[in-house]
């Protein structure tokens, strides 16, 4: 009858084991900000991405806890695919594809940050001999490391009260991109089907919905801005904008979101509205990717 009952908890642990690993995965994948908090420790990462290419062979990644307490930090490459929607899923072990992290090497791998501290992850690359043209992309994982002060077996094996007894400590994480770019690589993109979808239940916020439609063999980097022009010929505002959008390879289509900011006392109707995305940090003459309208 004890055999039976430590088989029991064993298997749930495995299943509970299991779910954490799916939870872990999917906060990855859902957290958008590279400032959260982790383990009781704030953790802000920059660049949000990394991006190798002509001749760039090195590269580094600033941490910096700005909490008040000390957290610390597992990092490592994990492999992920983006839906249509812009989330990430995992990749799994055996599938092919054309993932970075082979190529890279980083250090340190495990860090302890006290409060206000900041710490380097240096990244070089090196590439293979005959590397196939192409865009080439892994995720860096910063992973919280918790702290417990048993384990949820050892809580299981000694509880003297019937069922199972364990602590269980969620484990998160954040991840950004490290690509790697070889070879004479092109993009384009198109945006479509721009329309308004009002506040509901599941989003408070109305926003403007978009379809970023991308061909070549390079992801897409750049930021949204939605302009409202009225037809009374009043001047134009700026009514929505998002910064740090992607798709990436081999995508060729992701459905997008950008939230409205209406500013108070202005109604939006009997206008056009012009949706643009533009490269990082540049304005519509220096950096327009692409752009479409739909009126009101």
């Amino acid at each position: 009858m004890k055999a039976r009952i430590f088989n029991l908890r064993i298997k749930t642990l495995v299943y509970i084991y299991k779910f954490f690993t799916l939870f872990v995965l999917s906060v990855t994948s859902l957290i958008a900000t590279q400032n959260v908090a982790l383990a009781g420790a704030n953790l802000m990462v920059t660049p949000s991405r990394i991006v190798f290419e002509d001749r760039t062979r090195t590269a580094q990644v600033t941490l910096l806890n700005t909490g008040d307490e000390t957290g610390s930090f597992r990092i490592k490459f994990i492999r992920q695919q983006m839906t249509k929607n812009g989330q990430f899923v995992e990749v799994k072990a055996d599938e092919k594809g054309m993932f970075s992290d082979p190529m890279l090497r980083y250090s340190p791998r495990q860090i302890s940050l006290p409060p206000g501290q900041s710490q380097v992850i240096r990244l070089m690359l090196r590439k293979p001999r005959n590397l196939e043209k192409g865009e080439y992309r892994s995720h860096l994982l910063f992973q919280s490391i918790p702290k417990s002060s048993k384990s949820g077996l050892e809580s299981a094996i000694k509880s003297e009260q019937k069922g199972i007894t364990v602590e269980i400590v969620p484990v998160v994480g954040i991840s950004i991109p490290a690509i790697v770019r070889h070879g004479k690589l092109e993009s384009s993109l198109t945006l479509d089907n721009a329309r308004i979808i009002p506040a509901d239940d599941a989003n408070p916020t109305a926003r403007i919905s978009v379809d970023m439609n991308r061909s070549g063999n390079q992801s897409v980097y750049g930021d949204f801005r939605a302009i409202f022009t009225p037809s009374d010929g009043g001047a134009p505002m700026t009514i929505a904008l998002v910064n740090g959008v992607a798709v990436y390879t081999p995508n060729a289509l992701r459905k997008f979101s950008i939230p409205l900011r209406i500013p108070q006392g202005i109604t939006l109707e009997n206008g056009n509205v012009r949706v643009i995305f533009l490269e990082s940090g540049k304005d519509e003459k220096t950096g327009l990717i692409a752009e479409t309208n739909f009126s009101l």
